[in-house]
């Protein structure tokens, strides 16, 4: 009897041991690339939700990649974490993905894409230009919802072949008026410092601009906030509510 007893106690201390252990588990949230510092609980990766119909027009768009331009659609948001231009500017990535729709990609391509893909940043530098793009499938080829494409540099100076591109959605531009063609191009010939917050994003479509036009195929996009310097001060203010 004081065996069985022996066995039930050590039993009982082995359940009570485990259990304690699994109360411990923590889910550390993804750090940034090479900083170990937390983000947020946002996972990120390849895949976004469905932002639904605008204007007619669903997350997927009217054709080419459609998981490529539920990423461009994306409205969720995130804490956007502050990381240097350079950061964004010299990732990687496989050779073997440009110009092809992401469901084509080899796994392991797929899986490397997806450590910097999605992830909610926010990165500080100057407007090197703007224009409103031509109708494109993830706005269903429409002619007025347009996405403004925007290069982002590093310093006043910096020409367009060292840029990140950055892109302003319509369905993000609806939420915010002060978003304008012409605000924007104040912006760029004012030289006047910015915040660009969004989601990373890489985009296998444009590989022969870079080293041209842009300085890598990985964007913002979507923005989601643009807030800018203004006089010499060393607050960010939205956009929307600067007075240019």
């Amino acid at each position: 009897m004081r065996n069985v007893r022996t066995q039930f106690l050590l039993i009982f201390l082995a359940i009570a041991l485990l259990l304690s252990a699994c109360g411990a588990v923590t889910i550390t949230p993804v750090g940034t690339p090479g900083t170990g510092t937390a983000v947020s609980s946002q996972i990120h990766g390849n895949t976004a939700s469905d932002s639904g119909s605008f204007n007619g027009c669903p997350a997927k768009g009217d054709g080419g990649d459609p998981q490529l331009n539920t990423l461009k659609n994306r409205m969720d948001t995130a804490t956007w974490v502050p990381i240097p231009f350079s950061q964004l500017e010299q990732l990687p990535w496989p050779k073997a993905t440009e110009r092809k729709d992401m469901s084509t990609w080899s796994q392991a391509d797929y899986n490397t894409v997806a450590q910097n893909n999605g992830r909610p940043v926010s990165i500080t530098g100057y407007l090197a230009n703007v224009r409103r793009e031509g109708p494109e499938s993830p706005n269903c080829h429409s002619q007025t919802d347009r996405d403004f494409h925007i290069w982002l540099v590093d310093h006043p100076t910096t020409d367009r072949t060292n840029s990140i591109v950055v892109e302003a959605t319509p369905r993000v531009r609806a939420n915010h008026p002060g978003w304008t063609i012409d605000r924007i191009n104040t912006i760029v010939k004012q030289q006047i410092p910015v915040r660009i917050s969004g989601w990373t994003m890489l985009d296998p479509e444009h590989p022969d601009q870079v080293g041209q036009t842009r300085g890598t195929i990985w964007e913002i996009h979507p923005i989601m906030q643009i807030e800018v310097q203004l006089n010499g001060s060393n607050n960010w203010i939205p956009l929307d509510s600067a007075n240019l």
